[in-house]
């Protein structure tokens, strides 16, 4: 497989904009920006609005690099970000069928969460 073009996008947030969000009180708009695995994960946390605002700046920063590569029907909740095992981002593009790979970083200090991603649109050699 080679690139055969690359989309980047970055988003930064404040973190207190997620301070207010519980899932008794705000669950149709958590379930327009979280996956279900997203929100368990996030407030399973001790500080769910560090984590609820690195996701959705994620997401941002991945629309943002899909878009640039001519990829612009994907939302919110077909983005799943989710950690491996070293806690290291990954991103999983629910019900797409493309040929696209997803890097991100996601960091945040005490009032900001920022995110960069890399979109790499790959092809077979062969075509």
């Amino acid at each position: 497989m080679k690139v055969k073009q690359i989309g980047v996008g970055t988003d930064i947030e404040s973190i207190i904009r997620f301070n207010d969000l519980h899932p008794a009180r705000n669950i149709e708009l958590l379930d327009k920006i979280y996956t279900q695995e997203e929100q368990a994960y996030c407030f399973s946390r001790h500080n769910p609005a560090q984590h609820l605002a690195a996701r959705f700046v994620g997401k941002e920063a991945v629309l943002k690099a899909l878009s640039n590569i001519g990829v612009c029907e994907t939302d919110y909740t077909r983005i799943c970000i989710t950690n491996d095992k070293n806690g290291t981002p990954r991103v999983a593009i629910q019900g797409e069928k493309m040929n696209v790979k997803v890097s991100l970083s996601l960091s945040h200090c005490e009032d900001k969460a920022v995110a960069f991603a890399l979109a790499m649109e790959l092809y077979d050699e062969q075509d």
